[in-house]
């Protein structure tokens, strides 16, 4: 028999008030739950370390299962391919390095990335691609059903934005992924609708000058129940 309460939470991107307080304040997850991230912590919003931070202090007390997404990926791959380090200035670099104490007048240049305690790359490598369970399978972006092997493919998982999936695969089980900010409302109706089988729950928590988003969203797993918080960064 399963002990615990069973959440996922959509893109953090940083918003490490917003994070702590869904899992404190709305969630009150405590010893023996199980908390699945859906990638995209970093980047973006000013606290990715805080929020990594927070990640390694709730893994010390309670099931934590954090995926790959694609920021942590060109954080890593920046480590050994420059033309990496490149795409990840384009997409919230900046922010992240500053976080770890980086100056801001350093921020966008590649040796800066080296300044990243090896602890936290260690850590960020051993989050995988996928997770599964008996009733759910959890990527970043998605699954591709014309891939050869669909769990191994890492540009779909890591960035891919149809909602089609290989049936063979996801079988009686839901897909719930991130990696495409939609608003609120419309997370809130996919969930009513039956019989949905893909559910995307990232609410661009970080993106709080466009309307409908701005929101940190969790679902509760057993009982299907959503949670949101707006973002308090």
């Amino acid at each position: 028999m399963r002990k615990g309460r069973r959440y996922v939470i959509g893109d953090i991107h940083g918003c490490f008030r917003t994070f702590k307080y869904l899992v404190e304040e709305e969630l009150h997850m405590k010893p023996g739950d199980t908390l699945f991230l859906l990638g995209d912590t970093i980047d973006r919003g000013t606290g990715s370390k805080e929020v990594i931070d927070y990640i390694r202090e709730l893994a010390a007390i309670m099931t934590v299962k954090p995926i790959m997404g694609n920021h942590e990926y060109m954080m890593l791959r920046s480590l050994e391919d420059e033309d990496y380090f490149h795409i990840w200035t384009l997409n919230g670099c900046a922010k992240t390095l500053i976080s770890f104490g980086v100056s801001r007048f350093m921020a966008n240049k590649r040796e800066s990335v080296f300044q990243i305690p090896n602890e936290y790359i260690d850590f960020i490598q051993t989050w995988p691609l996928y997770e599964e369970t008996e009733d759910f399978i959890f990527v970043h972006a998605g699954l591709d059903p014309h891939a050869k092997d669909p769990l191994s493919d890492i540009h779909s998982l890591l960035y891919r934005r149809e909602e089609d999936y290989p049936e063979d695969i996801v079988g009686e089980r839901r897909l719930i992924h991130g990696h495409t900010p939609v608003p609120l409302s419309s997370i809130i109706e996919r969930l009513k609708t039956p019989g949905v089988k893909v559910l995307n729950l990232d609410g661009g928590c970080v993106y709080t000058n466009y309307p409908g988003l701005g929101v940190l969203v969790a679902l509760d797993l057993d009982q299907m129940t959503l949670y949101s918080a707006r973002n308090i960064d």
